[in-house]
């Protein structure tokens, strides 16, 4: 279980410089980044859906750490949950990305399927 939370680690820090990058290939200027960003200006439509993916990414996150840090502390398995939660997380992005809204929410509904059955799971052998 260790191995796959460093692995969301991971991905959070894989997905947090993609609205970066794809805003400098599409033209906002680099001081952009490195200022206080007061002025608001326009980004991209890839950046700014990248970068709600990622609140969206690190909402859930805030779930799925102490689960997975419960499951590993009192040794209950919950690594199938874990990993659907991250596959499903994955692709969400990409399907963000790409502006699929049905199938991007039907893969929400599949993570947050998984917190609960990661809660669960926990939650039976406290019992």
């Amino acid at each position: 279980m260790a191995d796959l939370l460093l692995l969301t680690l991971l991905f959070y820090f894989i997905q947090l410089p993609l609205p970066i990058i794809v805003g400098r290939i599409n033209g906002v200027p680099g001081s952009y980044y490195t200022s206080s960003r007061d002025e608001v200006i326009k980004l991209p439509v890839l950046s700014s859906r990248l970068i709600r993916a990622h609140n969206n990414f690190k909402e859930s996150l805030f779930i799925f750490i102490p689960l997975s840090l419960l499951s590993i502390i009192t040794n209950i398995d919950v690594v199938t949950a874990a990993t659907l939660w991250l596959a499903a997380r994955v692709i969400y992005v990409f399907l963000y990305s790409i502006g699929a809204n049905k199938m991007r929410t039907f893969f929400w509904v599949v993570s947050i399927i998984c917190l609960i059955d990661m809660g669960i799971r926990l939650f039976k052998h406290t019992l």
